[in-house]
C-alpha cells in the first residue's frame, strides 16, 4: 500500500504481489515526492486504486473511443460506474479499470498486471484520479506552467505548438523563474473560490515533478506564426481556448463535462486568457512576460 497527496487530496494505491517485483521508483517515477505516511493522512481518502481483483462482465457500447500510443481505448458508464478498456489490435484481452463512487471515496479496480508497460500504468492512474478529483471542483488542463514572483502562467495548445519551448524560453530570458509541470497540472477552485495550479506525477517526457502550488495569474493559447503578437480574449474565444486543453474523453459524459465547465467559469472570472502568435524565440517570452506587467498580473 501507498499513499499520496496529489492536489491536496489523497490517492491510496494497492498492489498485488506482482507489482512489488518492481521498484516504486521505476513503476511509478515522479510519485516519491507526492507520497506522504498514513500517519500524515488527517482528511478524508478521495481514491483508492487496486489491482489483482476481479471485474464486471461488461457489455456496454463505449460512449468514446481513442487511441493512445499503439492502442485501441475505449470509456464506457453504467449508471456510477465508468469503465476504461485498452487493448492491442491484434490482442482480444484487454487492460481495464472500472471506478465507481462509494460516498466520499472512490474505488478503482483494475486487471493490470506486471507484464503491461509502465506507461499504461501511469496513464490508468491520471485517469481515475482525473475522474474523482472532478468532483472536488479539480480538472487536468494540458498545459506546461511557469512560476513566477508567486503566481503561474499556463501555456495551452495543441501538440507540437511550442508549450515546452515556450516555457524553455521564459526559463531562459526572464529571471526568477521556475517550471511547474509540462504537460498535466491540475487547476483546483479552492474553498475561498480561488483558482491554484497544481504540480502532478504526470509531466509528460520532462521529468518536472513539483509538489507545489500557486495562483492563476494568466493563460496562454499558443499558435506557430512567423511573427509575435498576442491579443487578450473574451467570452466564447476564452472558453474555446481553455476547454480542449481538457480531458477530452470526459466530453461525452454529463457529470464530468459539467465539473469541467464549472471549473474554468471560476477559473475565467479570475485570470485572463491570452492568443499568443509567435515564433520560438526571446522575443515572443518576452512579450508575454510585458503584457502582463503592463496589465499588472506579474
Amino acid at each position: 500500500m501507498a499513499l499520496y497527496r496529489i492536489a491536496g487530496y489523497l490517492f491510496e494505491m494497492i498492489f498485488d504481489t506482482s507489482f512489488l517485483k518492481k521498484k516504486s521508483s521505476e513503476l511509478l517515477p515522479g510519485f516519491s515526492l507526492f507520497r506522504i505516511d498514513k500517519e500524515e493522512a488527517d482528511e478524508k481518502l478521495l481514491l483508492r486504486f487496486e489491482t489483482g481483483t476481479p471485474l464486471r462482465n461488461w457489455t456496454l457500447e463505449p460512449q468514446y473511443r481513442f487511441t493512445f500510443e499503439e492502442f485501441d481505448c475505449a470509456f464506457s458508464k453504467d449508471e456510477n460506474t465508468y469503465l476504461f478498456r485498452m487493448a492491442l489490435p491484434e490482442n482480444n484481452i484487454p487492460w481495464l479499470v472500472e471506478i465507481h463512487r462509494e460516498s466520499a471515496t472512490f474505488r478503482a479496480h483494475s486487471n493490470l498486471n506486471v507484464f503491461m508497460p509502465d506507461y499504461i500504468l501511469r496513464y490508468f492512474l491520471w485517469l481515475v484520479f482525473c475522474v474523482a478529483a472532478l468532483s472536488r471542483q479539480i480538472v487536468s488542463i494540458h498545459s506546461s506552467v511557469v512560476m513566477h514572483q508567486g503566481k503561474s502562467v499556463l501555456f495551452l495548445g495543441e501538440s507540437g505548438t511550442g508549450k515546452s519551448t515556450h516555457s524553455q524560453l521564459w526559463l531562459n530570458h526572464i529571471p526568477n523563474t521556475e517550471l511547474l509541470n509540462d504537460d498535466s497540472p491540475f487547476l483546483r477552485v479552492e474553498a475561498d473560490g480561488n483558482i491554484q495550479v497544481y504540480g502532478s506525477p504526470w509531466s509528460g517526457k520532462t521529468p518536472c515533478y513539483k509538489n507545489m502550488h500557486t495562483p492563476v495569474t494568466a493563460f496562454v493559447r499558443l499558435s506557430q506564426a512567423p511573427y509575435n503578437r498576442i491579443r487578450r480574449l473574451t467570452g466564447i474565444e476564452a472558453i474555446a481556448a481553455l476547454l480542449p486543453s481538457c480531458p477530452l474523453t470526459f466530453a461525452y459524459d454529463k457529470q464530468l463535462s459539467e465539473s469541467i465547465y464549472s471549473v474554468l467559469s471560476r477559473a475565467l472570472l479570475q485570470a485572463p486568457v491570452y492568443h499568443l502568435e509567435c515564433l520560438p524565440d526571446a522575443d515572443a517570452a518576452l512579450l508575454v512576460y510585458e503584457t502582463l506587467k503592463e496589465e499588472k498580473r506579474l
